[in-house]
């Protein structure tokens, strides 16, 4: 049930990470050089890029839920169930990742989307266990200095494409979701995205109050192009909006950390929920003081 936001034009990303672990959360750095093995595979990564984000590890292997590399390019995952269409066979000619790999791959290994996007088809994301023994469905935002995009597991491939709209959420995919939005505000269902931001700054209609992913879509696109954010305390501010409290009727879905990264200075805030604490660390001052060594912030 997690929410993200996007300001392209100030490089930030906030995220709510609503998705329960069997493992806690903590903001966490790889250096460069960090070697690592998928789950169900032989193959070995050596990392290209340092990395800051929030992670979990289980048995000495780390789960990226998001994180910010050293170029400057982010990305983050968001649960994808019943949408996700994950082949079962490895593609020839291509490395296999679960989708929990995915993050550790795409940051690690590559500077830009645009170069991200290229190298997706040298790669088979296919529905296997992670090293939990769970079996995880994602779709993931994307973000650097030219915009907001998606990665998504449709048709037994990862298809990428630009996100405008600027905010993201769980199943359905982006384009169910921006046709379900198109509905709320009046407009046609082809409406194009400059009419969906046109209609989401005029509304008048008041902000869903529920939940559910598609709500949370719908406030969130409302919430980003009505009274933009222009800064990380406004974002933070949308963050507490959607934020889910631990209670007896969410004690599983509810939030687990709230992070704002800074893409241009490599910046990451890390709100941990469970204690109230925030956690902020720049990468480029981890990179200096822990050339080598992974450190884990808790």
């Amino acid at each position: 049930m997690c929410t993200v936001m996007t300001i392209d034009q100030e490089q930030l990303l906030g995220r709510t990470m609503d998705f329960p672990p069997r493992t806690p959360w903590h903001l966490t750095y790889l250096p460069r050089g960090y070697s690592w093995q998928p789950a169900n595979t032989t193959t070995t990564y050596r990392n290209q890029r340092a990395l800051l984000g929030g992670m979990r590890v289980v048995d000495g292997h780390y789960l990226v839920g998001d994180g910010v590399n050293d170029t400057g390019m982010a990305v983050a995952e968001l649960f994808f169930p019943v949408a996700a269409d994950y082949p079962v066979v490895v593609r020839p000619g291509t490395h296999a990742l679960t989708p929990q790999d995915f993050i550790m791959w795409a940051l690690g290994s590559h500077a830009t989307v645009s170069e991200l996007a290229a190298d997706l088809d040298q790669v088979t994301v296919i529905e296997e266990r992670w090293y939990d023994h769970q079996r995880y469905p994602f779709h993931w935002l994307v973000m650097d200095a030219t915009g907001t995009y998606v990665i998504e597991p449709l048709g037994d491939r990862l298809q990428v494409r630009a996100n405008p709209l600027a905010v993201f959420t769980n199943t359905p995919s982006l384009d169910e979701q921006s046709a379900r939005l198109a509905t709320y505000l009046g407009q046609p269902t082809t409406a194009s995205v400059a009419q969906l931001i046109t209609a989401a700054s005029t509304t008048a209609k008041p902000l869903p109050t529920g939940g559910n992913s598609v709500e949370r879509f719908t406030k969130a696109a409302i919430c980003r192009w009505k009274q933009p954010p222009q800064d990380p305390t406004a974002l933070w501010a949308f963050l507490r909006s959607v934020t889910v409290p631990n209670t007896p009727a969410h004690a599983h879905n509810y939030t687990h950390y709230q992070a704002v990264i800074d893409l241009a200075k490599q910046r990451y805030d890390f709100h941990d929920l469970h204690s109230g604490t925030v956690v902020s660390h720049h990468l480029r001052e981890l990179m200096a003081a822990f050339p080598t060594a992974p450190q884990r912030f808790e």
